[in-house]
């Protein structure tokens, strides 16, 4: 293990952008970027300032749950000699260049009870909202808890660490889970859990509009865009379509091996979804004819715990795995329209996996692509060896993925 650790440190210059690797004092299980909002710092030059949300293990002894840290992100690609793999003010990997603060600051704490194993984040017209999943849902509006000194320039500033408190909290599951999704256009909140409870919240009057209970537990949520259904992962292999104005299960995909552990919805495709299982399979669903999958990857050995398509780029989608990596495929002939030719049963492309991230020495929990223009290629990542990673693979590794797939179309 310590020399795959030491090839991994030494190849680092070659696999990314930039890396870097922080340990928290607690067990990081949930981690995710919040949008773009007004009130951050301006960028420093190469570097820009994003809010950053870690759920945590709950411990006996401390009641912290969960951590809002500011973090600073280079925009550009650092050159070929300043990749080098160190230990820096406040993490080890690649320094960012003339900047002296900490990479990671933490502004503002919450705490709940129970573990903390989703969180996710949304902006409804200038709002900030974060929500976090243990049995109950809780529901922050994120500027309450950042406070910043009055009287300094915006690039001086500091933050001073405030508690986190929820606005709302619903508490209608039996059970733990993971599903928790914001609707991308009105102010709708999705969660599900092992109790196979499916609640859609409105935030505009902090009440359940809709619940639903299937017989299976249930994983993960995602909204489809545009509109008022929901995609639910289920245990039973199948990805249920929960249509708030309908009673019942609008529809469902078939069953695939294991279990569905995540589903995640096309960024520009709107009838494009995916799945991941715990076989390990990533499956491609065409929303309008859900009778099988139009294409399928074998993409990891061990089960699929989160799998996510990049927020702009319409071929990028990554996958999470218990086996400790993270792989990114770039799927740019394959999300599109059905092909005939191409079945479920067809072997993946030697195209579609184009990096895989082996920086975490224990199995992951959650991981989130960054939701800014400028840093739209970083993922944040979290595992059980209680480190946050923050990394961006490497330029050439996706200009050869253009590559490859502008050959395939001469």
């Amino acid at each position: 293990m310590e020399e795959e650790r030491h090839n991994w440190i030494v190849n680092t210059k070659v696999l990314y952008n930039f890396i870097s690797c922080i340990s928290l004092p607690h067990q990081p299980l949930s981690v995710e970027f919040l949008p773009p909002m007004p009130w951050k710092r301006e960028p420093l030059e190469d570097v820009s300032f994003q809010y950053l949300a870690c759920g945590l293990q709950e411990e006996p002894e401390d009641k912290v749950s969960l951590y809002l840290i500011e973090v600073a992100m280079p925009t550009q690609p650092l050159v070929e000699g300043v990749r080098c793999y160190s230990k820096c003010i406040d993490y080890e990997g690649f320094p960012i260049p003339n900047y002296r603060e900490p990479m990671y600051q933490c502004v503002s704490k919450g705490e709940l009870s129970g573990d903390i194993n989703r969180i996710r984040s949304h902006a409804y017209e200038g709002r900030c909202f974060l929500s976090a999943k243990s049995t109950d849902v809780h529901v922050y509006e994120v500027h309450q808890g950042i406070k910043e000194d009055e009287g300094m320039h915006k690039q001086e500033q500091t933050h001073t660490i405030t508690d986190l408190k929820p606005c709302m909290t619903f508490s209608d599951h039996e059970k733990e889970g993971y599903g928790l999704s914001f609707h991308k256009g009105a102010p709708f909140l999705g969660s599900c859990s092992d109790d196979g409870i499916v609640n859609i919240w409105d935030l505009s009057c902090g009440q359940r509009s809709y619940t639903y209970r299937h017989n299976e537990g249930l994983n993960c949520i995602e909204f489809l865009y545009g509109s008022n259904r929901a995609i639910a992962a289920s245990e039973d292999g199948t990805a249920l379509i929960i249509d708030s104005n309908q009673p019942d299960v609008a529809a469902k995909t078939p069953k695939v091996e294991g279990a569905v552990n995540a589903v995640s919805c096309h960024c520009v495709n709107t009838d494009i979804f995916a799945t991941g299982s715990t076989s390990g399979m990533v499956y491609l669903w065409d929303y309008r004819n859900m009778s099988k999958p139009y294409y399928d990857i074998k993409a990891h050995e061990g089960a699929i715990v989160r799998l996510h398509f990049n927020n702009t780029s319409t071929s990028l989608l990554a996958t999470a795995s218990e086996d400790s990596t993270i792989c990114v495929f770039d799927l740019a002939d394959d999300d599109n329209e059905e092909d005939d030719d191409m079945g479920a049963e067809e072997e993946q492309t030697p195209d579609d996996l184009i990096f895989t991230h082996t920086g975490h020495m224990e199995q992951i929990y959650d991981f989130c692509w960054s939701k800014e223009g400028c840093t739209e290629t970083f993922i944040a990542s979290a595992g059980e060896d209680y480190c946050l990673q923050l990394w961006q693979l490497t330029d050439d590794v996706l200009d050869y993925g253009d590559d490859m797939n502008n050959d395939n179309e001469t």
